[in-house]
């Protein structure tokens, strides 16, 4: 029996987000690699294997237990007009548009309840142990926090009123902006005026310190808006100056897929890497607190 034509193009659109995911991936990867912001290249192919193999086992795991769920889900509240969006008439382009903001937000929130609750900081902790940040770290997730995030997204679709096209859309926008913000590059003085509207490198690399202070913000993942309305926001003049990971997790064991895999199941190990000393800490983070707020 064939598919409905609804789902046959919704199975195209997914087929043409997925190919985008890895051809601005090679991109960003050629990118990082001819003009590397760090300077680092040895070892990439290791690191970036290691991420992947979890990144394309995740993708094949969700794909079976949500794919179908999440369009019935939709389906229903389509059909029966569920939802905040749904409450009152308006053009289907301001629904579409406030859709995707409220994709967004909910995300700034998920991410930094990530952070805030240690049992979800158990498996969000694995995203932030990469020691060197790249284009591959934006596919670095635990696939229980991709469980978790999916079981939430399901009670979210009724709850806003969202279709099947925000979706695709909103995970596009995702797929694109995560890779350019965690990429191993720079885009110069254009990052501080791209930064007033989406997540940008720069931003992004500060959420990926070992500074808890750091850690602890730019929790936006496309839109920066919601990093300054809620206070989260911090820059550091000289990205270069940041070291990335978790020094709990700095041990090379923890790179690898049995190690990612485990991350969440262990108790924090003592510092691999000595934490600095509240005066180093100082001298080098203190130089970007006059400009956090930019």
């Amino acid at each position: 029996m064939p598919l409905p034509a609804t789902w046959l193009t919704i199975d195209t659109a997914v087929t043409a987000k997925r190919a985008l995911a890895v051809c601005l991936l090679l991109a960003f990867w050629c990118w990082e690699t001819w003009q590397p912001f760090r300077g680092r290249l040895e070892g990439r192919w290791r690191h970036a294997c290691q991420n992947l193999v979890m990144a394309l086992a995740n993708t094949l795991i969700l794909g079976l237990l949500f794919v179908s769920v999440t369009l019935a889900v939709i389906e229903w509240t389509q059909h029966n007009g569920s939802g905040l969006l749904h409450a009152g008439p308006m053009p289907y382009a301001i629904r579409f548009v406030l859709g995707l903001l409220l994709l967004d937000l909910w995300m700034y929130v998920w991410h930094r309840a990530n952070h805030a609750i240690p049992l979800l900081w158990r498996f969000h902790r694995m995203h932030h142990s990469d020691r060197r940040v790249d284009v591959t770290t934006a596919t670095r997730f635990h696939l229980g926090e991709h469980v978790g995030a999916s079981l939430l997204r399901l009670g979210l679709i009724p709850l806003a009123g969202l279709d099947v096209w925000q979706l695709v859309a909103y995970d596009t926008l995702v797929l694109a902006v995560t890779q350019f913000h965690h990429a191993d590059i720079s885009i110069g003085r254009l990052d501080a005026w791209l930064r007033w509207v989406i997540v940008t490198p720069h931003m992004h690399k500060v959420h990926h310190s070992d500074w808890a202070r750091e850690t602890n913000s730019n929790y936006a993942t496309v839109f920066s808006i919601w990093d300054r309305l809620f206070g989260s926001f911090r820059i550091r003049p000289d990205p270069r100056t940041l070291v990335y990971g978790l020094n709990e997790f700095a041990a090379p064991r923890w790179q690898t897929v049995w190690g990612m895999l485990q991350t969440p199941f262990v108790a924090t190990p003592s510092p691999s890497v000595p934490h600095r000393t509240q005066k180093a800490e100082t001298g080098t983070h203190d130089a970007g607190h006059a400009q956090q707020r930019v």
